[in-house]
């Protein structure tokens, strides 16, 4: 495994082009902020790191597409559901430092390719990921990163977040495209605006605050290990509900994530 490392003064990203150009390790000061976790019925490889979830986000309802009057039957990666699209396992091109693409393929229907493009400083990491559409396609895309609720100093972790709205579901864990106001947690659930961006606080250690381009979140956090606060472009199962971009042929579907980080005294 030949990893890509971005250094920054006490900031280190490691990514692996052959993992999905995952981001395997984001170290500050010392402290490892990504996790791993163990989530029964899903594939191993979207539970560790931080990884790029296109051309969908979140779950694909029974894995079925319906788009321009066809419809695809797509690979249930977590019965009953597709899930987290086709890169996040798939190996990636590296384009320059900080810059990998992937082309999409099969069992995706439509060519395009999705390009990452990272930039990483010692207060932070902009992220910004492209789809490039040959083919008019639907899509949405996202970062799937896991948090560890436990550094290597410090208290455990404080999420702090002001959700607007909250997507219901049904019994599937499919968002029914009813906005309610925000329950409380243990999270496994998509908001729509927050009014202020969220904040991971790790008492004694490090204060992350995530910013995006969009406006939707997914929030889950019923693991004792780890916490996952998921920038998208779009719900889970976002074509089903019509909330998918369409992209054109020759068009761009863009998302933008930054992450600032200020270390914190005992």
């Amino acid at each position: 495994m030949t990893l890509h490392r971005l250094t920054s003064g006490s900031a280190v990203l490691e990514v692996d082009p052959a993992d999905g150009a995952r981001w395997t390790s984001l170290q500050v000061d010392g402290l490892e902020l990504l996790s791993g976790a163990d989530v029964e019925g899903v594939p191993r490889a979207v539970q560790r790191g931080c990884f790029v979830m296109a051309p969908y986000a979140g779950r694909l309802g029974h894995g079925r597409l319906e788009f321009a009057g066809r419809t695809w039957q797509l690979p249930l990666g977590a019965p009953p559901h597709a899930i987290h699209g086709h890169v996040f396992d798939v190996p990636w091109q590296v384009d320059g430092d900080g810059v990998f693409s992937a082309r999409l393929r099969d069992p995706w229907p439509f060519a395009g390719t999705v390009r990452q493009e990272l930039v990483l400083t010692d207060g932070g990491l902009d992220a910004r990921l492209v789809l490039e559409a040959e083919q008019e396609m639907p899509a949405t895309l996202g970062y799937h990163p896991w948090f560890g609720r436990q550094l290597d100093r410090g208290g455990p972790v404080e999420l702090r977040l002001a959700p607007v709205r909250q997507y219901a579901t049904d019994d599937a864990a499919l968002p029914t495209g009813e906005l309610v106001a925000p329950t409380g947690g243990p999270y496994d659930d998509c908001f729509l605006g927050m009014s202020q961006p969220p904040r991971l606080v790790w008492p004694g250690a490090l204060e992350l605050t995530l910013d995006s381009s969009d406006d939707h979140w997914v929030v889950f956090d019923e693991l004792p290990g780890a916490v996952c606060v998921e920038p998208q472009t779009g719900p889970p199962d976002a074509v089903a509900l019509g909330r998918a971009d369409v992209v054109p042929a020759g068009g761009q579907l863009v998302l933008e994530v930054r992450l600032r980080w200020t270390l914190l005294g005992t």
